[in-house]
């Protein structure tokens, strides 16, 4: 069969095999020596040929063939409405917007001891799969609680030192394959204490310094594959690094890293030159400060002056999402402040009101699911703690949760029940004395947070 289709030059014949399907609108109106003229695309079905001559098409046959077709063309615009109408209820729910994401801190009920605590760290010290707690302590015992895997906390019983302690950081600082403890002790030695492997800490013997330490944090400084220390000390003492020698045991680097009155301190490579500088925390007025890490351990300030704030805690994380590392500073009764960095390790004040509360630290991780990381801030003198949302862009919004009314110093984010999200491990104590029953008990607040709606 021939047919002249639109758009093609006067008179151009076409061999069309038979059955075929050209899909358009019909608009077929003459047939002639079995050549169909054709103004507009044209949607033909073609009949199985009757038999016939070799090459013909009966007329009775192509007559019955368009009446059936002129038939299916009168329905065809109902079908292609309810088709078209298909597509839009498919469409919708899929267009619509991400709803918010639902997330809920619930108090867990427990109360995990009255001892003062000043800071606590999320580990698997057991080695049976879940996460535990190591508490520091101010004046009373530091403390092991033991996770049974749903978040629920047991006292393993320890007495792990008597000493103000007032920070710790857990590592492998051995190499034995388990997690072991520093410890920052104010007016005392620092003390690190080696795990067995079942959660039971030892003494290692050391005196590390007797500063007024208030800050550790744990990481390989010195690129050597173990893990060394970054000690604050408050009442303008110098801040000290300490290097590992492999087996745990520590040396310090007779660096004196500034003269401030430094509470807190976090490691990462802020300059993008594959070494951990630190972001340290000053109170009372003193500006927060950069130490730049030149790969072998050796700190050297980077000059800059990043507010005048009463900063106590900060953590470090890339919040905007642009690849480098930036930090958020939990100030006491002033604004929180997010420091944005510019991939070289200089930072710029975010210009963000973030609360007025008297916070006392951070722990940054995402804890609505959302893929960014968000910021936990505990809270002392009677403020409730707050979860500040981040939209990815390091642009953070209160939650609008108060969680807790206690003497909060200390926070860490780790999935303590297993469920898949993060909940909060909030060290209690008590402020600015030690009270004889140790102040409010710590306390786990168990994350709600519902992944189908995120």
């Amino acid at each position: 069969m021939l047919a002249e289709l639109p758009g093609g030059k006067p008179n151009t014949r076409v061999i069309i095999p038979n059955p075929v399907i050209v899909v358009g609108l019909v608009g077929c109106v003459s047939l002639r020596d079995m050549k169909m003229k054709c103004n507009a695309p044209s949607v033909l079905i073609y009949p199985k040929q009757e038999k016939n001559r070799k090459g013909e098409i009966s007329i009775m046959a192509l007559s019955r063939w368009l009446q059936t077709l002129r038939k299916s063309f009168l329905v065809l615009p109902a079908v292609v409405a309810a088709v078209a109408m298909l597509v839009v209820l498919i469409q919708i729910p899929n267009d619509r917007p991400n709803s918010p994401p639902v997330i809920e801190f619930i108090d867990s009920q427990q109360a995990l001891g009255y001892s003062n605590s000043r800071d606590v760290s999320l580990a698997d010290v057991d080695g049976d799969g879940d996460i535990d707690a190591f508490v520091a302590n101010g004046h009373q015992p530091n403390k092991v609680w033991l996770n049974d895997g749903s978040g629920f906390f047991t006292d393993s019983q320890q007495a792990v030192g008597y000493s103000n302690s007032r920070d710790m950081g857990l590592a492998d600082m051995d190499g034995d394959g388990d997690i072991d403890a520093f410890v920052a002790n104010k007016h005392q030695p620092n003390k690190v204490w080696l795990n067995d492997g079942s959660g039971k800490f030892t003494d290692s013997q050391q005196a590390l310094g007797n500063y007024a330490s208030t800050g550790v944090s744990l990481a390989d400084v010195d690129g050597d594959g173990d893990i060394d220390a970054f000690v604050t000390n408050v009442a303008r003492q110098p801040n000290k690094v300490w290097f590992n020698n492999g087996s745990g045991k520590f040396t310090d680097s007779q660096q004196a890293l500034g003269n401030s009155r430094s509470v807190d301190v976090s490691l990462a490579d802020v300059d993008g030159d594959g070494d951990l500088d630190a972001f340290v925390a000053n109170a009372i007025n003193d500006p927060n400060k950069v130490w730049l890490n030149d790969g072998s351990g050796n700190f050297t300030d980077s000059l800059q002056v990043l507010g005048d704030s009463f900063t106590q805690g900060v953590s470090l994380a890339d919040v905007d999402g642009d690849g480098d590392i930036d930090a958020f500073a939990a100030n006491l009764n002033e604004s929180n402040k997010v420091w944005l960095n510019n991939g070289s390790g200089f930072f710029t004040d975010s210009r963000q009101t973030l609360g007025n509360h008297a916070s006392i630290d951070v722990s940054l991780a995402d804890v609505d699911g959302d893929g960014d990381l968000d910021a936990f801030i505990v809270n002392t003198v009677d403020d409730p703690n707050k979860v500040w949302l981040n939209d990815g862009s390091g642009k953070f919004t209160d939650s609008g949760q108060a969680l807790g009314n206690s003497l909060s110093f200390g926070v860490s984010l780790a999935d303590v029940d297993g469920d898949g999200d993060l909940d909060a491990f909030v060290a209690n104590g008590d402020f600015p004395n030690f009270l004889a029953d140790g102040g409010d008990p710590n306390t786990v607040w168990l994350n709600n947070l519902d992944p189908k709606l995120n």
